[in-house]
């Protein structure tokens, strides 16, 4: 089962408090479509209703906590991520910083390539009670933010950056009932960074037999696109263990496994830039770390 994002829970506190809301433009609403559908569809069609609506003045209120949700949802969901952040940096200087707001706050600084204000964000979430079903998807952000952190500049990996990476992607694998693949992998990812080959290779393969019967995709066609991010890794943590042929062959069958031209074209970069290491500057531009974003946000 899969867990419901922090904003869709606020939103859906707010509609148990307004049971049957009217089909207008008030906010509780816009509330109730973005709850019933999620940001990514309720987002366009409540946008303009929800620029005519004034803010709330009690910042202490559910009604201002989930105009602020709404507001700062969909500019994330718009992929407006400064805007998002400006004003919920402006909103939670003068309100609760309640959990989910900063939740938000996080995935857009997370994003914006801003970890260590991610990061900050993410923990105080977590410290101020952020709820235990929305957890997983906050720790698995905080593992990337880490492992992107642990690398930085180029220098030597960080062992307290790895460590905190580790810490967070395995809370994100041990607080699911049914993790999805890509968490398997995030894990793989750290391993292969502390030089431990072995446990990234056997994360790795577990990944691929989980992604063969996991239902958990927005698409079947993400199931394809999942194997061939998965085989990718798993030929670099062999080349980079030194079974040179075996690397070049699963990074191969990746290319070759990718469904569309634009992830071939990826995938072949990040093969190239694995048999010939470039500056780190270029590696994290053809590479991207994976980014595990909350349904909706």
């Amino acid at each position: 089962m899969k867990a419901r994002s922090p904003t869709i829970l606020l939103l859906a506190g707010m509609a148990a408090a307004n049971p049957s809301p009217a089909a207008d433009g008030s906010l509780e609403s816009l509330a109730d479509i973005a709850r019933r559908q999620g940001f990514g569809r309720a987002c366009p069609q409540i946008g303009p209703r929800l620029e005519a609506l004034e803010e709330p003045g009690d910042a202490t209120g559910k009604d201002w906590r989930a105009y602020v949700t709404l507001k700062a949802g969909c500019l994330l969901e718009a992929r407006r991520d400064a805007e998002a952040i400006a004003f919920l940096e402006a909103r939670l200087a003068r309100g609760g910083r309640a959990p989910q707001l900063l939740e938000i706050l996080g995935t857009g600084q997370f994003r914006s390539g801003l970890d260590a204000q991610a990061i900050a964000s993410f923990e105080e979430a977590l410290a101020k009670g952020l709820p235990e079903r929305t957890r997983p998807n906050v720790y698995s952000k905080l593992a990337t933010a880490y492992l992107k952190q642990a690398s930085a500049n180029g220098q030597p990996a960080d062992p307290a950056a790895l460590a905190q990476a580790e810490r967070y992607a395995r809370l994100a694998l041990d607080s699911t009932r049914e993790p999805a693949p890509a968490v398997y992998s995030q894990l793989a990812l750290v391993k292969s960074a502390q030089q431990k080959h072995d446990e990234a290779i056997e994360l790795l393969e577990e990944a691929l037999e989980k992604n063969a019967t996991y239902e958990g995709w927005p698409s079947p066609g993400v199931r394809k696109v999942m194997d061939a991010q998965f085989l990718m890794s798993l030929g670099q943590v062999h080349y980079r263990k030194g079974e040179k042929e075996r690397g070049r062959l699963l990074m191969d069958a990746a290319v070759e496994t990718a469904p569309s031209e634009s992830q071939k074209n990826v995938l072949d970069s990040i093969r190239d830039s694995t048999l010939d290491p470039r500056p780190a500057e270029q590696l994290q531009k053809a590479m991207p770390p994976f980014v595990p974003l909350d349904k909706g946000v």
